[in-house]
């Protein structure tokens, strides 16, 4: 008896990983419909995702701070190229811990090598993770930012993904449920581990058109991108409908809660007819897959999780349908493997299952596999700092530093070496250069050498071929053809007439002879043709001697002024060999810049600890002697928290780290003050003056 599922065909162990779909399909789940009460306790937590996911001054001044950071790195390597911010981050619908996507507009660019140039260049910069993601659909490389710890995505002349952020950034200002609506679907999302393009679920894109559609039908907001007059735009070689509607002042007419919309949404999408309806905003309403030509294509997500084969089949395309709002071409779901569109189903049924029982947010969102995560949210930047010592940390520094001065002579070696490899390089070119016309006049006589050859081998073989067949020489031949023709041609003598037989062979022997004359003239112009090569030969070769010397003196006279280049081969090898050592060291550089520079944070980290801890007021306790109480107080230091300190809260307190801390606040005077100050105290009254003081 088989212990799969009749109907789905599942095995046991996938019945209970799929703990909601499977009941769903089998027709024996059952969803709730909470109370009024029920969502309404909802309504806290979910906010307080919003307010979570706010981004404060201290975030958009990092962000920016990086972009301007990457516009002026990409503008020195590519000249002519524009840095855009677009996707979520831009539109405002993204989490706090999202991605930083970044459009590099580049003309007439190889996408695969300018991909490959920036992740250099952004390893060079101490940037880690970094990854050039040629092969895909898009080419993308993929960063992360040590200091801010944004991650960031830039992709090459991106154009549409441009006019796709202006959609959703012109919907979320529509009504302030669109951001809030998209913040909570992609925070479940990302704790359930189902925004994870690259391994299988729907991207971030995929989720704000889930949360458009779903309020567009809910009458939360209107579609855009409706009515008769049309954008379009040409990107590349293609053509696309780029409308959006222009509206200054938009008031919906739903009245509908944040709790009633989250709810709503998984409802919605955990029972959407999947098999029969594609999910488009640029329509407004579902499209029938006969209406769309996007069929349902074998096989099924359960056809290849219920394989048996060793590799099973790839996954047939369009089972979550969404239809790009701009590349209606475009399958938003061509992403999702066939556990990824299961899970994501599971998923949506777990979370509507959940909300009608009255489950609360926390348990909704239970992270899945909670490693994933561990370094999204900024980390406490002293946390490894705070059981240790005064001593310990100043160790540390102090070891720091020796490791940071032994990469920076490493690097300027390396730096003096490369630069030394690319003079040679350079130096060798220009002699290469130089001598180029006799270059190119040698190589040509070299070439017509070569041919010659060919060409006097080919008539001394053709020409003792014939030799060797024709035993007579030529001259031979004509005599013996004279006397034959004589004795056929003579009169007869009638006494000595001869045998018809005689007079067979006689003529027989003076056809071949004919022949073998015909062949020895050929023998004979070949051999002359062969004389005539070998002269033209040994003439040109004389000339190439001439040129040797004439690219031997030009070069030694070059070299007079490259020192450098002293018992040195000048040749295109021993270029092309200095050109790959400049490349490995280049590597090496890269690498070395970058171990520099998280030497050099970590420095920083350390002394801002130091200047921290410094910083605090110390211990209220008993004095040495009697308190002064004519004495003035002293201003003190703000309070510092010992509490966690993440990457926001000390952005400023790393800028101060070369400053001298002052204590007394600096007043700012005008400067018709200052100037009146230079000349000393001056009275207000009329008709006297103040005396004159002299400063100190």
């Amino acid at each position: 008896m088989s212990d799969r599922c009749e109907i789905t065909g599942l095995s046991q162990e996938d019945v209970n990983f799929f703990g909601y779909l499977h009941p769903h399909i089998i027709g024996k789940l059952e969803l709730n419909i909470p109370s009024k009460d029920t969502l309404t306790s909802f309504e806290k937590p979910l906010e307080r995702i919003v307010s979570n996911n706010r981004f404060g001054t201290g975030d958009i001044k990092r962000k920016d701070s990086l972009v301007k950071h990457l516009e002026k790195s990409v503008s020195s390597k590519f000249s002519g190229s524009k840095l855009t911010v677009f996707g979520s981050s831009e539109s405002g619908l993204s989490l706090k811990t999202g991605d930083l996507d970044l459009c590099l507009q580049l003309p007439e660019a190889n996408q695969k090598k300018v991909i490959k140039r920036m992740s250099g260049m952004l390893r060079g910069q101490g940037m880690e993770n970094v990854q050039a993601l040629t092969r895909a659909k898009v080419p993308i490389v993929k960063f992360s930012d040590p200091r801010s710890g944004i991650q960031v995505d830039i992709s090459i002349n991106n154009i549409l993904a441009l006019h796709n952020t202006n959609l959703l950034s012109k919907y979320a200002k529509l009504d302030k449920r669109v951001r809030q609506l998209a913040v909570c679907v992609k925070h479940w999302a990302l704790h359930r581990n189902l925004s994870d393009a690259p391994n299988g679920t729907l991207s971030s894109y995929g989720w704000s058109i889930l949360v458009i559609n779903h309020l567009i039908s809910e009458g939360v907001i209107t579609n855009l991108q409706s009515g008769d007059d049309r954008t379009l735009v040409e990107i590349g070689s293609h053509e696309f409908d780029v409308t959006i509607n222009e509206i200054e002042k938009f008031e919906s007419t739903s009245k509908a809660t944040l709790s009633e919309l989250v709810y709503s949404f998984f409802t919605k999408y955990a029972t959407w007819d999947w098999n029969n309806q594609i999910i488009s905003i640029r329509n407004g309403a579902p499209l029938s897959r006969d209406e769309k030509g996007w069929m349902n294509e074998e096989p099924s997500a359960l056809d290849v999780v219920n394989s048996k084969k060793e590799k099973p089949p790839r996954m047939g395309e369009h089972h979550l349908s969404i239809e790009d709002p701009f590349e209606v071409d475009h399958d938003l779901s061509r992403v999702v493997r066939a556990v990824g569109e299961l899970r994501i189903r599971d998923e949506l049924l777990r979370a509507a299952k959940l909300f009608g029982d009255g489950t609360n947010w926390k348990n909704i969102c239970d992270t899945v596999e909670p490693e994933r995560l561990k370094d999204m949210e900024p980390a406490d930047l002293f946390h490894d700092l705070r059981d240790k010592t005064d001593a310990v940390v100043k160790d540390m520094l102090e070891k720091i530093k020796a490791e940071t001065i032994s990469l920076e002579k490493i690097v300027e070696a390396l730096d003096s070496e490369r630069q030394s490899n690319i003079r040679m390089a350079k130096a060798m070119r220009g002699v290469i250069e130089e001598t180029s016309g006799l270059r190119k006049e040698h190589k040509s006589i070299i070439v017509k050498l070569r041919d010659r050859n060919k060409q006097i081998d080919a008539a001394k073989q053709l020409r003792d071929k014939i030799n060797s067949d024709i035993i007579l020489p030529i001259h031979m031949i004509e005599d013996e053809l004279a006397k034959v023709y004589s004795r056929l041609t003579e009169e007869i003598d009638i006494h000595r007439v001869p045998s018809l037989e005689r007079e067979k062979v006689q003529f027989s022997w003076f056809v071949e002879l004919q022949a073998m004359h015909g062949k020895a003239r050929e023998a004979s112009e070949l051999h002359q043709r062969f004389i005539e090569l070998v002269i033209e030969q040994k003439t040109e070769i004389k000339k190439l001697k001439i040129f040797e010397t004439k690219h031997d003196e030009a070069t030694t006279k070059l070299l007079a002024d490259e020192p450098l280049l002293k018992d040195k081969s000048i040749n295109s090898n021993e270029v092309r060999s200095y050109d790959r050592q400049t490349l490995n060291i280049q590597r090496a550089l890269r690498q070395r810049r970058g171990e520099m520079h998280k030497h050099r944070r970590e420095s920083g980290r350390l002394e801002a600890w130091i200047r921290k801890k410094d910083s605090r007021p110390p211990k209220s306790g008993k004095r040495d002697g009697p308190k002064d109480k004519s004495r003035k107080p002293t201003p003190t230091t703000p309070k510092v928290s010992t509490g966690p300190m993440t990457l926001g809260d000390i952005s400023g307190l790393l800028s101060e780290l070369n400053t001298q801390s002052t204590t007394k606040k600096e007043k700012k005077v005008s400067s018709k003050k200052a100037g009146m100050r230079k000349l000393g105290n001056l009275g207000a009254h009329r008709g006297s003056r103040g005396q004159y003081q002299k400063k100190d």
